[in-house]
C-alpha cells in the first residue's frame, strides 16, 4: 500500500505542478493580447505574432491543466445519478468509468504522436508571415493526454482503495 501512495503522491505532484505553470501562460496570454490591442487600436499598426501567439499559448493551456482539472475532479460530468450514491459506491462507479478514460487518452496520444512526430522530425515552422516554430506545440497534444492518463490511473488507484477499504488512500484527500 505505501508504494501506491508514493505513486499517487508523485503524479498529483506532477498534475499540480504542470497544471500551475500552465495557468501562469494565461498571464503571459493577457500582456500579450494587451499588447496587441494597443498596438492595433491606438497605433493602427497591428502585430504580426500575437493572434498566432494566442492560438498556440491557449492550445498548450488547455492541453496541460487537464490532468490537474482531474486530480481536482472538476471536469464537467453528469452528476445527476453518482451524487445519490454513498462516497463508497461512487468510488465504485468512478473506478468502472476509468476504462472508458483509459481508452480515451491511450487514443489520444496514438494520434497525437502520429500528428506530432512528422513535425518534429522536421522540426516544422509555421507557414505564417511570423513563423514560429510549431512542433513543440503539436506535442503538447501527446504529452498533455499522457498527463491526462497518469492522473487518471492515480485517480483509480485511489477509488479502487476507496471502495474496498471506505477510507482515502491518503490521508486529507478529498478525491
Amino acid at each position: 500500500m505505501n508504494i501506491l501512495k508514493h505513486i499517487v503522491k508523485a503524479i498529483d505532484r506532477v498534475s499540480v505542478g504542470v497544471g500551475t505553470l500552465a495557468a501562469y501562460t494565461m498571464l503571459i496570454l493577457l500582456v500579450t493580447s494587451s499588447i496587441e490591442i494597443v498596438c492595433r487600436y491606438f497605433f493602427n499598426n497591428p502585430t504580426t505574432w500575437a493572434y498566432e501567439f494566442g492560438q498556440m499559448t491557449f492550445g498548450c493551456y488547455f492541453l496541460l491543466a487537464g490532468a490537474m482539472t482531474l486530480k481536482n475532479r472538476e471536469h464537467v460530468g453528469m452528476d445527476i445519478f453518482i451524487d445519490k450514491l454513498s462516497p463508497r459506491k461512487r468510488a465504485a462507479v468512478n473506478s468502472a468509468t476509468f476504462v472508458f478514460t483509459a481508452l480515451f487518452c491511450i487514443i489520444l496520444i496514438w494520434k497525437g504522436w502520429e500528428f506530432a512526430y512528422p513535425s518534429i522530425k522536421k522540426l516544422e515552422h509555421s507557414t505564417s508571415v511570423w513563423g514560429p516554430p510549431i512542433w513543440p506545440y503539436k506535442f503538447m497534444l501527446p504529452f498533455g493526454c499522457f498527463l491526462l492518463f497518469s492522473q487518471a490511473v492515480s485517480n483509480f488507484i485511489k477509488d479502487i482503495c476507496f471502495a474496498v477499504t471506505g477510507t482515502p488512500l491518503i490521508e486529507g484527500d478529498e478525491s
